[in-house]
């Protein structure tokens, strides 16, 4: 039996039973997605692989590196920089590019410069910088020193929002902006930079693991952690695609309202609660304003209405807390609801009143407990959904039968 049809057959059966295996059903849903998800075959295909790989390779990266040794290396590396760059200083650069192989055919490269061409025409007739560069794309600090001549050259005369013609470099085509200029940067502000030059280290970074980067380059994982690290990164995706191809519905209230109703009795309270309000305020007059204010209004208005009144009444120090209150955890409910505790003592709001009702065995309304409420019923939607598969695999399996 494989992975799919033994989770299924094993877990399946018991999201039915009571309350005392709820606590583990986010879990086993999870596992039962990345087992149809396999069935399915979605982790062989080429996207997925490869979306896999690269995010398998940031756990690589994070564990090869010793985090101490990472960070006393770029205070080096800064501290080289103050003293090597500090002549020529540091530079943000904007820049619009298209890349080209050191190997480039003529035909690539005209193609390039005319498209650049066109781009500066563009640029030159008031089409903002901003339109030609990639979303999210933050310039980060850089050492003039370190940039290659065809940039740094130009770089020397130009002001701070100018922008170059197009020219070429070993990389490509570019259009560059200067913009920001500094002698000198902090080493928050030349991190970025010095992180990218500490990656490009490569095998000769000295923070290295090499026992962990051997694995890596062996493309074999001998690590307990590193595995169990690498298998959640994958069990993570396949849910995310397991999630996207199975969209579920958004639930209304008369839908929430009618699965709280079909299940009522598994929200039943260990402790009592009190629903409704405790107002803190100057006096018992202020408090029966308030009061007569809000009490032929439904709770869920309560709050919006009391905004509107101390609008009304800037004069009034009063404040409100709306919701639903479990006995032990609101002083001023223990002792005004349920007749319990020690009253506390506040100068600003010498004097305290509730309103609304006790709730001894349950909740009385699905808004009472909205967030459990919704995260139920997703979870029968999911099952319903891990169902369908079930009979697909069942079908699958008898028509194997048949044809052997």
């Amino acid at each position: 039996m494989d992975r799919f049809r033994y989770l299924l057959f094993s877990v399946f059966p018991l999201f039915f039973i009571s309350g005392a295996y709820a606590g583990n059903m986010d879990e086993d849903l999870m596992r039962l997605k990345v087992a149809d998800a396999e069935r399915c075959g979605w982790d062989t295909l080429p996207e997925f692989r490869h979306y896999c790989r690269a995010m398998e390779g940031k756990v690589w990266k994070e564990l090869m590196v010793d985090a101490g040794g990472m960070d006393s290396l770029l205070h080096a590396l800064y501290r080289e920089s103050v003293e090597r760059y500090s002549v020529k200083g540091w530079v943000k650069l904007e820049e619009i590019s298209v890349r080209l192989s050191q190997h480039a055919a003529k035909r690539e490269v005209a193609e390039a410069c005319q498209r650049m061409d066109s781009i500066y025409v563009c640029l030159q007739q008031g089409v903002s910088f901003d339109a030609f560069i990639k979303e999210h794309t933050v310039p980060v600090w850089r050492p003039v020193a370190g940039l290659l001549q065809e940039f740094s050259s130009r770089l020397e005369r130009m002001e701070k929002g100018t922008y170059t013609t197009p020219f070429l470099s070993p990389l490509g085509v570019h259009i560059i902006r200067l913009a920001d200029r500094k002698p000198a940067v902090s080493y928050e502000e030349a991190y970025p930079y010095l992180s990218i030059y500490a990656e490009r280290l490569g095998r000769r970074n000295p923070a290295l693991k090499q026992g962990l980067y051997a694995q890596w380059a062996a493309g074999h994982v001998e690590d307990g952690f590193l595995e169990k690290r690498l298998r959640e990164v994958k069990d993570r995706l396949l849910v995310e695609w397991w999630d996207r191809r199975h969209p579920l519905p958004v639930p209304d209230e008369r839908d929430l309202e009618t699965y709280f109703e079909a299940h009522k009795g598994e929200y039943a309270w260990e402790f009592p609660h009190y629903k409704g309000a405790v107002i803190r305020c100057q006096n018992k007059k202020m408090a029966s304003r308030i009061r007569k204010c809000l009490k032929k209004l439904p709770q869920a208005q309560w709050e919006e209405a009391f905004r509107i009144w101390k609008e009304a009444n800037p004069e009034a120090d009063a404040v409100i807390e709306v919701g639903l209150f479990q006995i032990g955890k609101n002083a001023y409910v223990d002792k005004l609801a349920f007749e319990c505790g020690e009253f506390p003592h506040d100068v600003r709001y010498p004097y305290v009143c509730v309103m609304g009702k006790r709730l001894k065995k349950g909740p009385e309304d699905f808004r009472d407990v909205r967030k459990q409420v919704e995260k139920d019923y997703y979870r029968v939607q999911i099952m319903e959904q891990i169902g369908k598969s079930r009979q697909e695999s069942l079908k699958l399996s008898g028509m194997t039968y048949k044809n052997r």
